[in-house]
Protein backbone atom coordinates (compact mmCIF):
# COMPACT_ATOMS: atom_id res chain seq x y z
CA UNK A 1 0.00 0.00 0.00
CA UNK A 2 1.17 3.08 -0.81
CA UNK A 3 2.06 5.91 1.85
CA UNK A 4 -0.40 8.62 2.34
CA UNK A 5 0.34 11.81 3.96
CA UNK A 6 -2.22 14.53 5.67
CA UNK A 7 -0.75 17.98 6.98
CA UNK A 8 -2.56 19.98 9.46
CA UNK A 9 -1.54 23.36 9.38
CA UNK A 10 -1.76 25.73 12.11
CA UNK A 11 0.70 27.66 14.71
CA UNK A 12 2.51 25.76 17.09
CA UNK A 13 2.88 26.72 20.46
CA UNK A 14 0.03 27.68 23.67
CA UNK A 15 -0.88 31.09 22.19
CA UNK A 16 -1.77 29.70 19.02
CA UNK A 17 -3.65 26.84 20.95
CA UNK A 18 -7.49 26.40 20.06
CA UNK A 19 -7.74 29.52 17.23
CA UNK A 20 -9.20 29.66 14.11
CA UNK A 21 -6.30 28.60 12.59
CA UNK A 22 -5.15 26.31 13.92
CA UNK A 23 -8.12 23.96 13.07
CA UNK A 24 -5.80 21.64 10.80
CA UNK A 25 -4.14 20.81 14.12
CA UNK A 26 -7.32 19.83 15.52
CA UNK A 27 -8.22 17.51 12.97
CA UNK A 28 -4.86 15.79 12.79
CA UNK A 29 -4.54 15.58 16.24
CA UNK A 30 -8.63 13.79 16.24
CA UNK A 31 -6.86 11.08 13.63
CA UNK A 32 -4.27 10.11 16.05
CA UNK A 33 -6.52 10.37 19.19
CA UNK A 34 -8.75 7.90 17.42
CA UNK A 35 -5.64 5.63 17.24
CA UNK A 36 -4.21 6.31 20.48
CA UNK A 37 -1.07 7.09 18.86
CA UNK A 38 1.36 9.89 20.56
CA UNK A 39 3.16 12.50 17.90
CA UNK A 40 6.88 12.77 18.02
CA UNK A 41 9.31 15.55 16.60
CA UNK A 42 10.07 14.57 12.84
CA UNK A 43 13.47 13.82 11.74
CA UNK A 44 13.03 14.54 8.42
CA UNK A 45 10.79 17.72 8.16
CA UNK A 46 10.43 20.76 10.92
CA UNK A 47 7.26 18.87 12.27
CA UNK A 48 5.52 16.77 14.45
CA UNK A 49 4.52 13.18 12.96
CA UNK A 50 2.35 10.27 13.92
CA UNK A 51 2.39 6.97 11.74
CA UNK A 52 -0.82 5.25 11.64
CA UNK A 53 -1.59 1.64 10.35
CA UNK A 54 -1.90 1.47 6.59
CA UNK A 55 0.99 3.58 5.81
CA UNK A 56 -0.88 6.59 6.79
CA UNK A 57 1.13 9.55 8.11
CA UNK A 58 0.29 12.67 9.67
CA UNK A 59 1.93 15.50 10.05
CA UNK A 60 1.67 19.22 11.90
CA UNK A 61 4.44 21.76 10.60
CA UNK A 62 6.23 23.62 13.11
CA UNK A 63 7.37 26.16 10.63
CA UNK A 64 4.57 28.72 12.03
CA UNK A 65 2.03 29.11 8.93
CA UNK A 66 3.02 31.07 6.38
CA UNK A 67 6.19 28.26 5.99
CA UNK A 68 4.06 25.22 6.00
CA UNK A 69 5.32 24.42 2.66
CA UNK A 70 9.32 23.69 3.65
CA UNK A 71 8.03 21.14 6.17
CA UNK A 72 5.42 19.63 3.70
CA UNK A 73 7.93 19.30 0.94
CA UNK A 74 10.59 18.01 2.97
CA UNK A 75 8.42 15.12 4.41
CA UNK A 76 7.14 14.41 0.77
CA UNK A 77 10.49 14.06 -0.76
CA UNK A 78 11.52 11.95 2.06
CA UNK A 79 8.51 9.53 1.91
CA UNK A 80 8.59 9.94 -1.92
CA UNK A 81 4.51 10.86 -1.51
CA UNK A 82 2.68 11.14 -4.83
CA UNK A 83 0.10 14.85 -4.83
CA UNK A 84 -2.30 12.26 -5.15
CA UNK A 85 -1.72 10.97 -1.90
CA UNK A 86 -1.06 14.19 0.11
CA UNK A 87 -4.09 16.27 1.36
CA UNK A 88 -3.51 19.30 3.55
CA UNK A 89 -6.43 20.75 5.82
CA UNK A 90 -6.70 24.57 6.91
CA UNK A 91 -9.24 26.68 7.96
CA UNK A 92 -11.02 29.39 6.18
CA UNK A 93 -12.17 32.51 6.31
CA UNK A 94 -14.25 32.57 3.40
CA UNK A 95 -16.58 29.99 4.99
CA UNK A 96 -18.99 30.35 7.67
CA UNK A 97 -18.53 28.65 10.93
CA UNK A 98 -19.61 24.61 10.46
CA UNK A 99 -18.98 24.48 6.57
CA UNK A 100 -16.08 22.19 5.22
CA UNK A 101 -15.07 22.08 1.47
CA UNK A 102 -13.13 19.59 -0.12
CA UNK A 103 -11.04 19.91 -3.44
CA UNK A 104 -8.87 18.32 -5.59
CA UNK A 105 -7.37 21.12 -6.15
CA UNK A 106 -7.30 25.19 -6.25
CA UNK A 107 -5.96 28.42 -5.21
CA UNK A 108 -4.68 29.67 -2.13
CA UNK A 109 -7.57 32.07 -1.53
CA UNK A 110 -5.01 34.55 -0.27
CA UNK A 111 -4.37 31.90 2.59
CA UNK A 112 -0.72 32.10 3.14
CA UNK A 113 0.02 28.56 4.32
CA UNK A 114 -1.16 27.48 1.24
CA UNK A 115 0.62 29.82 -0.74
CA UNK A 116 3.74 28.33 0.94
CA UNK A 117 2.90 24.75 0.04
CA UNK A 118 1.97 25.74 -3.61
CA UNK A 119 5.42 27.51 -3.97
CA UNK A 120 7.52 24.49 -2.43
CA UNK A 121 5.60 21.95 -4.34
CA UNK A 122 5.25 23.65 -7.59
CA UNK A 123 1.95 23.57 -8.56
CA UNK A 124 -2.14 23.88 -6.83
CA UNK A 125 -3.17 20.91 -7.86
CA UNK A 126 -3.47 18.90 -4.32
CA UNK A 127 -6.09 18.18 -2.24
CA UNK A 128 -7.65 20.15 0.40
CA UNK A 129 -10.09 20.37 3.07
CA UNK A 130 -10.83 23.59 4.10
CA UNK A 131 -13.01 23.91 7.20
CA UNK A 132 -14.51 27.35 7.65
CA UNK A 133 -14.11 30.10 10.38
CA UNK A 134 -16.23 32.80 9.02
CA UNK A 135 -15.37 36.63 8.20
CA UNK A 136 -14.44 38.76 11.29
CA UNK A 137 -16.30 41.81 11.94
CA UNK A 138 -15.85 44.61 9.51
CA UNK A 139 -13.79 46.21 12.19
CA UNK A 140 -11.74 43.97 12.43
CA UNK A 141 -8.62 42.75 10.80
CA UNK A 142 -8.66 38.83 9.15
CA UNK A 143 -5.18 38.29 10.85
CA UNK A 144 -6.28 39.57 13.98
CA UNK A 145 -9.90 37.07 13.70
CA UNK A 146 -7.89 33.53 12.65
CA UNK A 147 -5.24 34.23 15.64
CA UNK A 148 -8.23 34.45 18.38
CA UNK A 149 -9.52 31.59 20.32
CA UNK A 150 -13.42 30.35 19.56
CA UNK A 151 -15.92 31.64 21.55
CA UNK A 152 -17.88 29.19 24.11
CA UNK A 153 -21.17 29.38 22.07
CA UNK A 154 -18.74 28.67 18.63
CA UNK A 155 -17.40 25.35 20.25
CA UNK A 156 -20.03 23.23 19.64
CA UNK A 157 -20.16 23.87 15.97
CA UNK A 158 -15.84 23.94 15.67
CA UNK A 159 -16.23 20.18 17.54
CA UNK A 160 -18.94 18.92 15.37
CA UNK A 161 -16.50 20.43 12.25
CA UNK A 162 -13.26 18.61 13.43
CA UNK A 163 -14.85 15.70 13.89
CA UNK A 164 -16.95 15.75 10.42
CA UNK A 165 -13.33 17.09 8.77
CA UNK A 166 -11.59 14.04 10.01
CA UNK A 167 -14.59 11.50 9.30
CA UNK A 168 -14.06 12.74 5.56
CA UNK A 169 -10.09 12.07 5.55
CA UNK A 170 -10.90 8.52 6.93
CA UNK A 171 -13.37 7.62 4.01
CA UNK A 172 -10.73 9.05 1.70
CA UNK A 173 -7.81 6.56 3.11
CA UNK A 174 -10.17 3.63 2.94
CA UNK A 175 -12.48 3.98 0.28
CA UNK A 176 -10.99 6.50 -2.03
CA UNK A 177 -11.89 10.33 -3.25
CA UNK A 178 -15.07 9.81 -4.68
CA UNK A 179 -16.12 8.45 -1.38
CA UNK A 180 -14.99 11.29 0.37
CA UNK A 181 -16.58 14.20 -1.52
CA UNK A 182 -19.98 14.11 0.07
CA UNK A 183 -18.27 13.62 3.44
CA UNK A 184 -16.16 16.50 2.90
CA UNK A 185 -18.73 19.10 1.99
CA UNK A 186 -21.09 20.14 4.28
CA UNK A 187 -22.21 22.40 7.00
CA UNK A 188 -22.18 20.92 10.84
CA UNK A 189 -24.37 22.37 13.25
CA UNK A 190 -24.25 22.23 16.92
Amino acid sequence: MEICLVAGLGNEGPAYRDTRHNLGFAVVDQLAARQTIAWEKSRHAEAWETRLPGNRILLKPTTMMNASGEAIRAAMDWWKIPLKNFMVIVDDIDLPLGRIRLRAEGSSGGHRGLESIEQHLGTRDFPRLRAGVGRPAESREAADHVLETFLPEERPVVARMVTAAAEAVEVWWRDGWEAALPLGNRKVEA
